[in-house]
């Protein structure tokens, strides 16, 4: 769709906004329209009107309530529209899905909002059994004919490892088949490596893992074809990764938070004195390193960028 316009009771329309372009960036073709504590029906339809008029293009509407004065206003004057469709049950994660991929069907969307309700309690148990489970299976067996060639489509630093922007926008986005996490403490923590479990596409495959096994393993072609995502805590790991003999062309850095001390490069990474020298022997190794939150971001020249920060 070209257009997406949120309508809603009270703020939930421009919650959900902001909420969007913290994780994917300010979205111009996202609108909102609120009935107001204060307003009723007419208001908001007068509201709603004079948005969806100065809008050209295909229009999607996405409704926070089904059978709500905002839904049943959208019903009134656009059911008959062929160029605008209706959804009723807003989430955050369905105007995501709606923004990501624009090509994706009305039934599609419902269907992805359906699967995004879950329940984490027994998601958790059942992410831990399925964690348990795999570490039984005997995966190594003769992948030699793939050592030297992992596919691999990305890597990233981000501090969050699998967050909305990794599991929702990147990974989709490069029709990723397997997360690895290369992190020690992750890969030694149960709790964790089942959060991350539950927080990974559903079709796609994980291994957490300590850096210098992540390293051996893709090394050894042990995933074969495999469209892999290697996603980094922080660029000490990354450093790690090298020295392991981990092959890397370009590291993507994507988030990193503010520390006592650090200084910022760019909104979503500040990095501290000794966490520069470490980008430095990324960079001395040949690696292009890069910045970018998400796919439609461009791509900066990070040592570039940082250099001229000082």
């Amino acid at each position: 769709m070209e257009n997406i316009v949120l309508i809603s009771h009270g703020g939930m329309a421009e919650g959900v906004k902001g909420s969007l372009e913290m994780i994917v960036g300010q979205q111009e073709h996202i609108h909102t329209v609120s009935l107001r504590p204060d307003g009723d029906n007419i208001q908001f339809e007068n509201e709603l009107n004079s948005k969806m008029k100065a809008l050209n293009g295909s229009t999607l509407i996405i409704a926070d309530l089904l059978g709500g004065t905002p839904c049943n206003v959208a019903v009134k004057n656009y059911l008959n529209v062929a160029d605008v469709e209706i959804i009723a049950g807003m989430t955050l994660s369905i105007v995501i899905e709606a923004v990501v991929n624009q090509q994706a069907s009305i039934k599609e969307l419902v269907c992805l909002a359906k699967e995004n309700i879950v329940d984490v309690k027994a998601g958790m148990n059942k992410a831990e059994k399925d964690i348990s489970e795999a570490s039984l299976e005997t995966e190594l067996s003769n992948y030699s004919e793939y050592a030297g060639y992992a596919n691999i489509v990305n890597t990233r630093i981000d501090e969050r490892l699998i967050h909305g922007q990794v599991a929702g926008i990147w990974s989709t986005s490069l029709d990723t088949q397997r997360i690895i996490v290369a992190n020690d403490e992750a890969a030694s923590d149960p709790l964790q490596k089942t959060s991350l479990r539950m927080a990974a596409p559903t079709s796609m495959r994980l291994s957490v893992l300590p850096v210098a096994e992540a390293a051996g393993n893709i090394c050894a072609g042990k995933y074969g074809k495999q469209r892999l995502f290697l996603l980094f805590k922080n660029p000490a790991d990354v450093l790690r990764f090298i020295e392991a003999g981990g092959p890397i062309e370009t590291v993507n850095v994507g988030n990193m938070s503010y520390k006592e001390g650090a200084r910022e490069i760019t909104k979503s990474i500040q990095v501290l004195e000794n966490e520069e020298s470490i980008f430095e022997s990324i960079a001395s190794k040949g690696v292009n390193v890069t910045a970018q939150l998400v796919p439609n971001d461009p791509a900066i020249d990070f040592m570039k960028k940082m250099k001229s920060k000082n």
